[in-house]
C-alpha cells in the first residue's frame, strides 16, 4: 500500500508542479475597438444578481437580453426567445442568429457575469490577435468553496488550458464568437456542454479558441446548489471527454483521498503527500495571488460531485427536469 500511494503522491506531485510551470495569468487586456459590438445574454428566470447584472453595459456594447419574457431593469433591447430545445440557453441563441446576420463577431455571456470594460476590451482582443473565439474562465467574486475550485485549484480553466490536450476546455460563461465560430455554433446538437461540443467542432476544423482573462460572478450560491452544478458538469465532462473522466480523482481532486490514505501510511507515503499538499497551496497562491486554503475544499466538492455523477448513469437533472443523456450528450427526454 506504502508503495502504491507513493508512486500515486508522486505522480500528482508531478502534475501540480508541471502546472505551476505552464500556467501563465492573461496579460492585462488593452483597449479593443469597442463600436457598436454585439452583446448577447441568453436567460430564463434572473435572479436578483443576474438582474443586478444585466443593468449595466460599458459603452459602445450593444446589449440583447435573449428571454421568454423581458427582464425588469435590463439594459439594452430585448429578443423574446423561448427555445423548444433542451437545451435552453443553446436554444436562445439559435433564435438569435435567425434573427441577426453573422457577419460580425458578436459577444455571448452568461447572466450572472459582471460585463466592464476589461472583460469586453479582452473578449475582442482575442479576436483581434487571430482566435476564432475567445473565453474569459468563471472567477466567483466571494471568497468560499466556489472560488476556491474554479479559480485556486488544479481544476481552474487556467490550469485546464494549459494542461489539456486537444481542443480547449472552453467553459461558455463569457466567449467572443467571430463569424466562423458563430457558423460552427449552428451546426450544434441539442446537447448539454455546448460549449465544449463547439470547442471539439473548432478544432477539428483547426480554428483556434484563446482563454484571455476571467469573467467575474458577483454573489454567491448555497452549498446544496453548488454541489448539484458541478455534479452536472461532471456528466457534462464523462459525455464529451469519457478518456478524461477518471483523472478527476486521480490528478484533479485527489488531495483529500490522498490525505486520509497517508494517515494509515508509513514514512515515504507521508512525506510525498506533504510535498504535494505544498505545491497545491503554491499554485492556489499563484492562481489567486495570495495564500488561500479553499483549493482543498474545493477539491473536496469536486470529488463528491465527481462520486454522485457515478450513480446518476445517464439521466441528468437540468433547470428542474430530468433528461437523457445519448451519445456525445445528446439531449432526450427521459421516459
Amino acid at each position: 500500500m506504502t508503495i502504491s500511494l507513493t508512486i500515486w503522491c508522486a505522480l500528482a506531485l508531478g502534475f501540480t508542479v508541471t502546472a505551476i510551470i505552464k500556467t501563465r495569468r492573461s496579460p492585462k487586456a488593452t483597449r479593443a475597438s469597442r463600436t457598436n459590438v454585439r452583446l448577447w445574454r441568453p436567460v430564463d428566470a434572473p435572479t436578483t444578481s443576474e438582474l443586478s447584472a444585466l443593468s449595466n453595459v460599458p459603452a459602445g456594447v450593444a446589449q440583447w437580453v435573449l428571454s421568454p419574457a423581458k427582464p425588469q431593469g435590463s439594459a439594452g433591447e430585448w429578443l423574446e426567445s423561448n427555445p423548444r430545445m433542451l437545451n435552453r440557453k443553446l436554444g436562445h441563441l439559435n433564435n438569435a442568429l435567425t434573427r441577426f446576420d453573422s457577419e460580425q463577431p458578436v459577444l455571448v455571456i452568461d447572466a450572472d457575469v459582471l460585463v466592464d470594460e476589461a472583460l469586453v476590451d479582452a473578449l475582442l482582443g482575442g479576436l483581434e490577435a487571430g482566435a476564432a473565439l475567445s473565453w474569459a474562465a468563471p472567477a466567483p467574486e466571494m471568497p468560499g468553496i466556489e472560488r476556491g475550485l474554479l479559480v485556486q485549484s488544479a481544476h481552474s480553466f487556467e490550469v485546464l488550458d494549459a494542461m489539456s490536450p486537444g481542443s480547449s476546455p472552453l467553459c461558455g460563461k463569457a466567449m467572443a464568437l467571430s463569424p466562423q465560430a458563430l457558423e460552427v455554433l449552428r451546426t450544434l446538437p441539442d446537447c448539454v456542454g455546448e460549449d465544449l461540443q463547439l470547442s471539439e467542432e473548432l478544432h477539428s476544423q483547426r480554428l483556434t479558441t484563446r482563454l484571455v482573462g476571467r469573467a467575474h460572478i458577483p454573489g454567491v450560491r448555497s452549498p446544496r446548489d453548488s454541489f448539484h452544478r458541478f455534479t452536472r458538469w461532471m456528466q457534462v465532462l464523462r459525455a464529451h471527454r469519457p478518456a478524461l473522466f477518471p483523472t478527476i480523482p486521480v490528478f484533479f481532486a485527489c488531495t483529500p483521498l490522498l490525505m486520509l490514505a497517508s494517515a494509515f501510511a508509513q514514512w515515504p507515503a507521508q512525506a510525498t503527500f506533504i510535498a504535494l499538499a505544498f505545491t497545491r497551496s503554491l499554485l492556489a497562491w499563484k492562481q489567486e495571488g495570495r495564500p488561500s486554503m479553499w483549493w482543498f475544499a474545493g477539491e473536496t466538492l469536486l470529488l463528491a460531485s465527481w462520486l454522485r455523477s457515478l450513480s446518476l448513469g445517464t439521466r441528468v437533472t437540468w433547470r428542474g427536469r430530468v433528461l437523457h443523456l445519448g451519445p456525445a450528450g445528446v439531449l432526450q427526454e427521459a421516459r
